[in-house]
């Protein structure tokens, strides 16, 4: 059951319980005082049939509100409204009369309050009308201020009810949002969660070669703008593509492909495809399809997670350009100031010569913070990594005598955000260290996504030297995003002089760095 049905389970529950206690209160009341006017024997019939009524109307509201359960109480109104009406005058049973408008009041909202208070009224006049008693009007005038009581009352339960469930409205996605997370924080702290959807794409398809005997398969999810990502791989990464949407677009059949697809309980998240030259017969593509039916809740919650990380990242990311962009950058901004009238106002030639030194260095914090905001804010759109990283090479070389050389080649499948993502702030460290410290004349940048892998080369011209240092976290956390991604980086010097970044996924790394992976390829 979803958060928000449950909520709305829990709601109808304590409406059912507020409206059951209304009837036995009400009841309990018209009990005593018929028992106070010692007429409790002549009025135990009148008493049991409303007590029969009340228990069938209180019966059929349980569960959720539906369109049959709203004349319910409108039912109830005409009955005991007959019942009260013809029966021998029993005034302390009339408080009974008000129930029904107050139920409808609760459970079903203005509407349903004055249609049983109408048909309550209606059945009264009925009644008086064909009776030949000369006290019925008085008994209809009792009866009419326990209605219109009934109503006010229930008009005032609508009303505070409505705004209950409007606040309830807009607090149900919030309350479903923390009940996941909930239930994630509480996998995580048992060790038992894992999200790293390429992980699970590619055990996904390693069981599935395992208990087919697959030749090539591949992984396939679908974003929530329709746009399909490859996971993980093992074959042909581009004719494996083809295929899919060869399949998807002739919704034909081949006898060597196995189509599995990833359904979860709403909607289709992906496809698997296994290709096995010796064909498929019924018994391996149920086998097949029970273990995609294991993975596929556990990969779709991966991929969402993927998505709500990236989200809260950039989010987060933008709120920390906003901090640094209106709390340090305005303070240093206004230590430059001061630094200018010192300088204004002193005559010792020293003292501006060390003043105009200052301002210098401030100059170059601010340009700092100025190209740190803007790679906070920096993101891959719709799917343009390549537009991304022109556009950022464009904005650090802006205003320098950095030549840049840009080599950009996305042939291959489209990669997932999250990927791109991690290419660009892997693309941002390696270029934001040419400029703060290579002091190079010339920045290399080259991008290739094809069938065979991801291949990132940043190279310089500089001074080279490029090793860890204590307490700086630029290196680390680019070899931290390459994993990430399934990917290897390497720092090396380059042969005439500089320094070569390279990221390469574990299909287009050297040999000997791939050796022990037995040639898995992952998107990712």
């Amino acid at each position: 059951m979803t958060a928000a049905a449950s909520q709305t389970s829990n709601t109808s529950l304590r409406q059912w319980r507020v409206t059951t206690a209304i009837r036995v209160f009400t009841l309990a009341l018209a009990i005593g005082s018929v028992a106070t006017s010692g007429s409790l024997s002549e009025a135990a019939p009148s008493l049991t049939t409303i007590a029969l009524i009340a228990s069938a109307a209180s019966a059929l509201e349980w569960g959720t509100p539906t369109a049959r359960t709203r004349w319910l109480p409108v039912g109830e109104a005409l009955l005991v409204a007959l019942l009260l009406m013809i029966i021998p005058e029993q005034t302390g049973l009339l408080a009974y009369m008000a129930v029904p408008p107050v139920v409808a009041g609760v459970r079903f909202g203005l509407v349903t309050t004055a249609n049983a208070t109408f048909v309550a009224a209606m059945a009264a006049v009925i009644s008086v009308v064909a009776s030949s008693d000369p006290d019925t009007g008085e008994r209809l005038t009792r009866a009419a201020v326990w209605l219109l009581a009934g109503f006010g009352v229930g008009a005032l339960a609508s009303w505070q009810l409505r705004s209950v469930r409007d606040i309830e409205a807009r607090e149900a996605p919030y309350a479903a949002a923390n009940q996941l997370m909930s239930q994630l924080h509480q996998l995580a702290r048992r060790g038992r969660l894992g999200l790293d959807s390429a992980q699970l794409a590619v055990e996904l398809e390693t069981s599935l070669r395992s208990a087919t005997g697959a030749e090539s398969s591949a992984v396939f999810v679908y974003g929530a703008d329709d746009s399909v990502s490859l996971l993980s791989f093992h074959g042909d990464a581009a004719a494996l593509f083809a295929l899919r949407d060869q399949l998807a677009q002739t919704s034909s059949t081949l006898p060597d492909v196995a189509d599995l697809p990833l359904q979860s309980a709403d909607k289709l998240r992906g496809n698997v495809l296994l290709i096995r030259s010796s064909g498929w017969n019924d018994e391996d593509l149920t086998a097949a399809r029970e273990i995609a039916d294991d993975f596929v809740i556990r990969l779709d919650t991966a991929v969402l997670f993927d998505d709500v990380r990236l989200i809260a990242t950039a989010e987060e990311r933008n709120r920390l350009a906003r901090e640094m962009h209106d709390g340090v950058a305005q303070e240093v901004v206004a230590l430059g100031y001061i630094v200018d009238e010192i300088e204004t106002l002193s005559n010792e030639p020293e003292t501006r010569a060390l003043a105009a030194s200052l301002r210098d260095e401030i100059s170059r914090v601010v340009t700092e913070l100025r190209f740190s905001i803007f790679d906070l804010r920096h993101h891959v759109a719709e799917h343009r990594l390549s537009g991304a990283l022109a556009e950022y090479v464009r904005e650090v070389s802006h205003g320098t005598e950095l030549r840049v050389h840009l080599l950009l080649d996305e042939s291959g499948p489209p990669l997932p955000s999250w990927t791109e993502s991690e290419l660009l702030r892997v693309a941002q460290e390696a270029i934001g260290n040419v400029r703060k410290h290579a002091q190079a004349t010339n920045l290399w940048v080259s991008l290739s996504t094809d069938a065979t892998g991801i291949t990132l080369r940043i190279e310089d011209d500089g001074v080279g030297n490029a090793v860890p240092r204590e307490r700086h976290w630029g290196l680390q956390t680019m070899t931290e995003r390459a994993e990430r991604i399934g990917a290897i980086l390497t720092i090396s010097p380059r042969r005439d002089g500089g320094t070569v970044v390279l990221l390469c996924s574990t299909d287009t790394a050297p040999l000997e760095r791939t050796e022990s992976r037995d040639h898995h390829r992952s998107a990712r």
